[in-house]
């Protein structure tokens, strides 16, 4: 029996607002090396965003080396995939040198797929089941830009793009493991999961989604990367493992977990392993007043990491005591166990024309690209339809940019 572990989106590098994660994917990190020792995993397979930025910082890269020299030490083959945060270019640079401690990388899509296919193999040396490491599919990997085209062509044609790369995938794995049973990794937006506050949209902001009944069914299971709550689009075939630790506060519900694969002959079973609350995300809403009690109720939470705080204040009526107030008692919260991370305040009745929302610590930082866009657009009298418009060509713009950063 080979034994697989399924993870994602580690985002080394990823900050909740202006505070660092590092340690959060540090104690994960740690409980999983000692979950593939104590278990004996075979085989551990990283499905995209690695990194938070397509350009680590020197620590980052130094945590990323780090973990992979203690699994190889564990005699657990390693597989990774770059995801749409990820540079090729940086994962695959020391592809050769990472080879030889039994580490495979695929950054970006190969002329040839059987490059892509990573065999298992038993302590006798039989393949017993073959790994397609399948990357994010960009653009370019998928599709020539056609003058005139909306944007609905130019999801159809990303869609039936990466619906066709896994199915040469597969074609290539029967040809060259005829009877070898076979999982895939991929770093893609399937049609009806659920996406959080944290991920950037892929593929013109996600309209490129795929219909998961147009994946070939030659692959036994869908090992996906990309969506940070974990989900099964088709239960035990094709599932999100979720990220590790939680991005965001739309993920504080998240129960964290990674996935178990037992695969036996042609049977492969898949199971949960939830991983331990490392810390707790809390978002409050309510008035400012009610928001003081909601903090001096707040319970102390036994957990290895302080709790973050974000506080999201609605009034009726603009009053810009209720700001001061606010921000006092954001400066003067005091708890050994929890931090504000953040505050807000919005009025109901805000007059048109004005912001319509109070940030007591905003930063640019804390703004996607794509959000301040569509909030223009809101406030602009334009039909839906130029709406929809102007947002696909935004998206596109976003993507090139995005991706010409990433080959830098």
């Amino acid at each position: 029996m080979i034994k697989i572990l399924h993870t994602s989106d580690l985002h080394i590098g990823k900050r909740l607002y202006q505070e660092e994660l590092a340690e959060d994917l540090q104690l994960f990190f740690n409980w999983m090396t000692d979950l593939i020792e104590r278990e004996k995993i075979d085989v551990l397979v990283v499905s995209g965003d690695i990194f938070d930025v397509a350009n680590p910082s020197g620590e980052s890269r130094k945590v990323y080396f780090g973990l992979l020299v203690k699994i190889s030490r564990l005699n657990c083959k390693v597989i990774i995939t770059a995801g749409n945060h990820d540079s090729p270019l940086t994962l695959e640079a020391p592809k050769e040198l990472l080879k030889e401690l039994n580490i495979h990388v695929i950054g970006s899509l190969p002329d040839n797929p059987g490059e892509m296919l990573i065999p298992v193999r038993d302590s006798q040396g039989k393949t017993e089941i073959v790994i397609a490491a399948v990357p994010y599919l960009r653009e370019a990997d998928l599709r020539k830009h056609s003058e005139g085209e909306t944007a609905t062509d130019r999801a159809e044609a990303i869609r039936n793009g990466i619906v066709r790369i896994f199915a040469e995938t597969a074609a290539e794995c029967e040809m060259k493991y005829p009877g070898i049973p076979a999982i895939v990794m991929g770093h893609l937006y399937v049609q009806g999961s659920g996406v959080s506050e944290s991920e950037r949209e892929i593929q013109i902001g996600n309209m490129a989604g795929i219909d998961a009944t147009k994946l070939t069914n030659f692959f036994k299971y869908y090992a996906l990367g990309h969506l940070h709550q974990p989900q099964d689009p088709v239960e035990g075939k094709i599932v999100y493992s979720g990220a590790p630790v939680k991005m965001s506060f739309s993920e504080s519900e998240n129960q964290n977990r990674i996935i178990l694969l037992n695969a036996e002959g042609e049977r492969i079973t898949a199971a949960t392993v939830p991983v331990p609350h490392i810390r707790k995300l809390v978002r409050l809403t309510g008035t400012v007043e009610q928001l003081e009690k909601k903090l001096k109720d707040l319970p102390e939470e036994e957990t290895a990491l302080k709790t973050f705080i974000e506080l999201d204040a609605v009034e009726e009526n603009p009053d810009p005591a209720k700001i001061t107030e606010l921000q006092a008692m954001s400066d003067g919260f005091g708890s050994k166990s929890a931090k504000i991370l953040k505050s807000r305040i919005r009025f109901r009745n805000q007059p048109t024309g004005t912001a319509s929302l109070y940030d007591v610590n905003m930063n640019i930082e804390d703004l996607k690209p794509e959000d301040v866009f569509n909030k223009k657009i809101e406030n602009e009298n334009i039909d839906e339809d130029t709406a929809e418009m102007l947002k696909g060509a935004f998206m596109e713009l976003l993507e090139e940019v995005q991706q010409n950063m990433e080959e830098r």
